[in-house]
């Protein structure tokens, strides 16, 4: 059911995506960036500076696979590694004109096309399955946990609007784009928990049969 409904909101998204002008989509821009204080666009880089997602993934794994957690390995590379050539497959497929510095301010003009944003559909199947991690390995009352869950979900959600704010994509792009994450997302923990489940059923009847013998 939770996927059903994910599903339909992307579709839904996807519909507006389409239909709102440009002109909203350019005046939301220029309201977005008409924001300015000190740092707050090295901020905004900041938040967004976690989008080499090949980069990002290969040194989690080596981290998780150093502290003995290659199943979390596995499921956080096919999560975050299949979100982001998910996302760079559908980009192709719709060929979205991206903002341009005719319009707004651009901070770097990218080659591929602005729908969906591989930001946002990486930080979500990425930082969501980091997410989950911590809620089931992490000490469930320690100070780090809940500084570690969120700080994963700040960066979720403040990754929207540094794209905007940055210029590389419009406000059109988004929600559809975190949608797509979450179904991605979904369907890797699915898989995870199903994983889990069967390895631990085999394990649990092993040591059953050890013992009958």
């Amino acid at each position: 059911m939770t996927a059903f409904v994910i599903a339909v909101g992307a579709a839904l998204a996807l519909l507006v995506h389409f239909l709102v002008p440009l002109s909203f989509n350019v005046a939301s821009t220029l309201a977005v960036q008409s924001i300015t204080f000190p740092g707050l666009q090295e901020f905004m880089r900041l938040i967004s500076g976690f989008g080499n997602a090949p980069k990002v993934v290969l040194i989690t794994v080596i981290a998780l696979t150093a502290c003995n957690k290659r199943r979390e390995a596995f499921f956080l590379t096919l999560s975050g590694l299949g979100g982001w050539f998910l996302a760079m497959q559908l980009k192709q497929l719709f060929g979205s004109q991206r903002p341009t510095a005719e319009l707004v301010n651009v901070f770097h003009q990218w080659p591929t096309g602005s729908f969906p944003s591989g930001h946002l559909v990486f930080y979500v199947c990425y930082f969501g399955f980091l997410y989950f991690v911590a809620s089931e390995k992490l000490p469930q009352k320690s100070i780090f946990r809940r500084l570690v869950m969120v700080t994963l979900l700040l960066l979720i959600a403040l990754v929207g609007l540094s794209r905007l704010y940055l210029g590389e994509h419009w406000l059109s792009d988004l929600p559809g784009s975190y949608l797509l994450g979450a179904f991605w997302l979904y369907v890797c923990l699915k898989l995870y928990r199903f994983w889990t489940g069967a390895r631990n059923s085999q394990r649990l009847m092993a040591e059953s049969i050890a013992g009958y013998r």
